[in-house]
């Protein structure tokens, strides 16, 4: 085919649409980009064009298909920018990660090799657009997953359906992208990340692309002026209102993603040169950007990734220098590696498959490598070493084999003798993080059970609506469950979990420069009765307390706003690693913390019963060993496992100050 400029032009929107969406530039109060992920769905119509194209173009010409150039084609095109930029990652990856992170750095890597990192980070990551996730540094590899598993599918499809159906082609292509939409449209409902990721989920999208290098081979361009020159501007408009639009509550991949797919395919169907978006899709310096955006899109994901692991919050000028330092990497990229190993007169093919074979192994080898040898944890200052921080530590209590957190359906119950008081727990991933503790602690002498859900707070008749929209009703039907399961009078309840954020809807800030990265609050709480989240917590603790049992409230844990192990990670670099004092000491203001928590304080304060028993985390921490401030760490221990979620040994410490009240509220038990 000949060479469409204005092709380069929607590859140039398409990966400038996504570093946006990736960078989160804040202009006027608002993050104008928030649609940007739509960018990837432009390069998968476009794919699905260009490659259905090339196979139908050499079916038709000699009605054979030659799979080895095929291939050879996509391999030249794809893998040797992948494999330098997983080589470039990994010195990185090796100063900046803790040995967890540094394994699933490394399984991602192998993942992105295998071209399976779309399956990898469904697995690994909870949501693609969270936070968190910008910290995965290999992430945006999952769409060449995508792509990838097209390719090896669809040439064996439309090979079998040329030499069997040959004339029902068009109307079988059309029938795979209704059975692909659809079933991402039901996907969305049941489960929007697994949706996100699925091939199947994404196949209609490149399917649009294949029916339209179909149409256009049997039946030519159309060359109606009015088509030309109209439709191209309705389907930039499309284009653009989506990338404006759409946002985290916009259903993706679904129905509502025919819009963008629906503007993408006007451009390709009918824009040329000649009309109006054309000649501004073929300027020179966005067709530039398009000719590089390969690369490009390769670069820019592991930079952000890297530069907000060292400065957790970046302001707008390191965003553009780290889009400038992207820009000028993918030009070099292209030049030296692009054009250098799709040219077959410099690498001919047992050249070239020699190279990455060679590549593969000795990157495989690497990151196997930091996969047996547990992340290298002998890079750790001993006071994390011992400790192995870094792990979720609130996924970490199980029975029978399955994690006790955020089970949908039922709960941990452990019975030790009818005779014996039960203790019930009700909380969210900070209560969860200190049960392990808390259960090895209780022992034999007790009988326990625990529902703990992330993000849940303990108030009887509240849904929890995500920030993408989603109404969750398993916060009240988990207390709900509990409480029926409480079978004796004079039990003991336990309330614990991470209030600030439910009573004030913003991330923290301690105030020195720390700024929580991840942001647990992700969600707004509603009662069908209307009332405040205040009072539907001080409703439900009065009614577990006019039922005749005693509560057990955990005040506020100190949060910190800096992730403490990497913290100390990063400061006892190049220092002494036998000496665990021999770094940057951290703390927070203890005034901020009394600040955060003053509602919380407020609330619990106001319940008034001797049947309370009240537990303070942070008399441990704060205003003790320095006056003023709250310590995450000591010269032997860390408290935090990131910059909010006690560690095992903070949780240690702070079920100790549990079991107390726990043994209060058995000995009034029994003195009643």
């Amino acid at each position: 085919m000949s060479y469409r400029a204005e092709i380069d032009g929607l590859r140039a929107i398409a990966v400038v649409s996504v570093i946006l969406y990736h960078a989160k530039i804040v202009i006027f109060g608002r993050d104008w980009f928030e649609g940007g992920f739509i960018g990837v769905d432009i390069f998968f119509v476009i794919s699905g064009y260009l490659i259905t194209r090339i196979i139908l173009t050499e079916l038709e010409h000699t009605n054979t298909f030659s799979f080895i150039k095929f291939y050879e084609r996509r391999a030249r095109r794809i893998l040797p920018m992948l494999l330098v930029v997983i080589a470039v990652c990994i010195p990185f990856a090796w100063q900046k990660l803790l040995p967890l992170e540094l394994i699933d750095f490394a399984k991602s890597a192998l993942s992105a090799i295998g071209f399976g990192s779309n399956f990898f980070f469904y697995f690994s990551t909870t949501e693609y657009g969270a936070d968190s996730a910008l910290l995965k540094p290999l992430l945006h590899t999952w769409s060449l997953g995508v792509e990838e598993q097209f390719y090896i599918v669809v040439p064996i499809v439309i090979l079998v359906i040329w030499k069997f159906a040959r004339a029902s082609l068009l109307t079988l292509l059309i029938g795979m992208l209704i059975m692909s939409i659809q079933f991402a449209d039901v996907m969305e409902v049941r489960n929007s990340e697994l949706n996100f990721f699925l091939p199947f989920s994404r196949f209609w999208e490149l399917l649009v692309g294949s029916i339209l290098a179909f149409i256009e081979l049997r039946y030519g361009r159309t060359k109606n002026p009015i088509l030309t020159q109209t439709l191209p501007i309705i389907g930039l408009f499309l284009i653009t209102h989506s990338i404006l639009f759409f946002d985290a509550k916009t259903p993706h991949p679904s129905f509502q993603t025919l819009i963008p797919i629906l503007g993408v395919s006007l451009v390709l169907a009918f824009c040329s040169t000649k009309d109006f978006v054309g000649k501004i899709l073929s300027f020179r310096p966005i067709v530039g950007v398009g000719v590089i955006s390969y690369s490009l899109y390769l670069w820019h994901f592991p930079i952000f990734a890297f530069g907000r692991i060292g400065s957790p919050t970046p302001s707008t000028y390191d965003k553009i220098e780290w889009i400038l330092l992207a820009l000028v990497l993918s030009i070099v990229s292209y030049f030296f590696i692009e054009k250098t190993f799709r040219n077959p007169k410099v690498f001919n093919r047992k050249l070239f498959f020699g190279s990455v074979v060679v590549s593969v192994v000795a990157l495989s080898y690497v990151n196997y490598d930091f996969i047996f040898k547990d992340g290298y944890k002998d890079r750790l200052p001993p006071i994390l070493f011992k400790q192995n921080l870094g792990e979720k530590v609130w996924n970490n209590f199980k029975q029978n084999g399955h994690r006790c957190y955020n089970r949908e359906t039922d709960f941990c119950s452990i019975v030790n003798g009818e005779d014996l008081t039960y203790v019930y727990a009700f909380g969210d991933s900070h209560f969860s993080a200190m049960s392990p503790q808390l259960v090895s602690s209780l022992g034999t002498n007790y009988n326990y059970s625990e529902a703990n859900i992330g993000g849940c707070p303990f108030a009887i008749g509240f849904s929890k609506e995500t920030k993408e929209g989603k109404t969750l009703s398993g916060c009240d039907t988990k207390l709900q469950q509990l409480r029926k399961s409480i079978i004796k009078p004079n039990s003991i309840i336990i309330l614990g979990g991470r209030f600030p954020l439910y009573l004030s809807e913003y991330y923290f800030d301690n105030e020195e420069g720390g700024v929580e990265l991840n942001g647990a609050f992700h969600a707004t709480y509603r009662n069908m009765n209307g009332d405040s989240l205040f009072v539907g917590i001080q409703k439900t603790i009065s009614s577990l307390l006019d039922d005749g049992h005693k509560v057990v409230l955990i005040y506020p844990i100190p949060e910190v706003g800096v992730v403490v192990p990497k913290f100390i990670f990063n400061s006892s670099k190049g220092k002494s690693a036998d000496i665990n004092s021999d770094f940057e000491f951290l703390t927070t203001s203890y005034e901020v913390y009394k600040e955060r928590s003053a509602s919380t304080f407020e609330l619990f304060d106001s319940i008034e019963s001797p049947n309370i028993h009240r537990v303070y985390p942070h008399t441990l921490f704060c205003d003790k060993q320095i006056k003023g401030r709250c310590v995450t760490h000591n010269k032997e221990d860390v408290f935090y496992a990131d910059d909010d979620h006690p560690s095992a040994k903070g949780s240690e410490i702070i079920v100790e100050l549990i079991m107390e009240q726990i043994r209060n509220a058995e000995a009034n038990i029994r003195g009643n």
